[in-house]
């Protein structure tokens, strides 16, 4: 069996052998929306290792029907607790610059971010003096909506 068909028929699942205290078995673990899924099969409570491992992979597929992968999209939508603007992947910011006397002068900007199908970053950004605040910050939402509409797939960490 190739190493990467291997991976996925046992994605979510490990082995433990601990001779110390004989401990032989499988675990199951999943992380899905910030919950951690934990759950063991033991050999011996299972009827040895390769029964073990085939409730693991059902315990396993159960819990990725009722839990699936989170998309990209919805990853992106999470608000962090950094946030500011409230709405995910856009945010405000000055850029100083020096005038020829000396003075330091600010120039605000809203900036929007998203990745590509590359799984780069994207940014889009809107001067304030040029469209105003609530201009600018509006044609920054839009680009955050209008290159999220194109990202697809899963979030990358699901597909460990």
């Amino acid at each position: 069996m190739a190493a990467s068909n291997k991976s996925k028929v046992r994605y979510g699942i490990t082995r433990i052998d601990d001779d110390i205290y004989n401990t032989h078995a499988w675990r199951v673990s999943l992380r899905r929306y910030g919950t951690m899924h934990v759950k063991n099969f033991p050999d011996k409570k299972c009827g040895g290792k390769r029964k073990a491992l085939q409730q693991a992979k059902l315990h396993r597929d159960e819990l990725l029907v009722k839990y699936p992968a989170m998309t990209r999209q919805h990853f992106c939508s999470i608000i962090r607790s950094n946030n500011k603007s409230g709405i995910s992947g856009v945010y405000t910011y000055s850029k100083p610059y020096l005038l020829r006397d000396g003075t330091v002068k600010e120039s605000w900007y809203w900036e929007a971010n998203w990745p590509n199908k590359a799984h780069q970053s994207v940014s889009a950004r809107f001067s304030v003096k040029q469209f105003g605040e609530k201009v600018a910050k509006r044609m920054a939402i839009q680009a955050r909506k209008q290159g999220l509409d194109a990202v697809s797939g899963h979030f990358w960490a699901s597909d460990r």
